[in-house]
């Protein structure tokens, strides 16, 4: 356990502190509900944002569930134009999906939102407390890397 001001820090203190934290970071609805779709869709579209286009099989792979579950994903957002699918050339069997010009707004538009609210957050501390969160977040990830979770 760590300590703070001579006690054992326990996980669930930290996690009541990160709870503290919520009503600053943002007070509006956030700007993916107003295209009307659900965390699941836009997990899906952050998804496409880094891997680029990905066949429906692998899509359903990545995001743990059948293909037929995943395809109704891609319908639902390629009728609000966020995603398109396309048949590829070697083998039109397969049809990939990417994000459409839309979808890669709406997806910069909420990292930027997030970014934006991290920052404000942040801003509150000093550079010296700043540089030792950085520490903390570089010693989790690099422990992490390779631990199923």
């Amino acid at each position: 356990m760590a300590e703070n001001a001579g006690h054992a820090v326990t996980l669930d203190e930290v996690e009541a502190h990160l709870r503290q934290l919520a009503p600053f970071r943002q007070s509006n609805p956030p700007q993916w509900a107003s295209h009307d779709i659900n965390f699941g869709q836009l997990r899906l579209l952050f998804m496409l944002s880094r891997s680029g286009p990905v066949s429906i099989g692998q899509l359903a792979a990545k995001i743990g569930v059948t293909p037929a579950t995943a395809s109704e994903l891609v319908d639902r957002l390629e009728r609000r134009g966020l995603v398109r699918r396309l048949h590829r050339t070697d083998d039109r069997r397969v049809v990939d999906c990417e994000l459409s010009e839309d979808g890669a707004r709406l997806i910069a538009e909420v990292a930027g939102a997030r970014r934006q609210a991290l920052r404000r957050i942040l801003s509150v501390l000093t550079p010296e407390e700043l540089g030792q969160l950085d520490a903390l977040l570089v010693a989790i990830s690099q422990r992490l890397v390779g631990v199923a979770l």
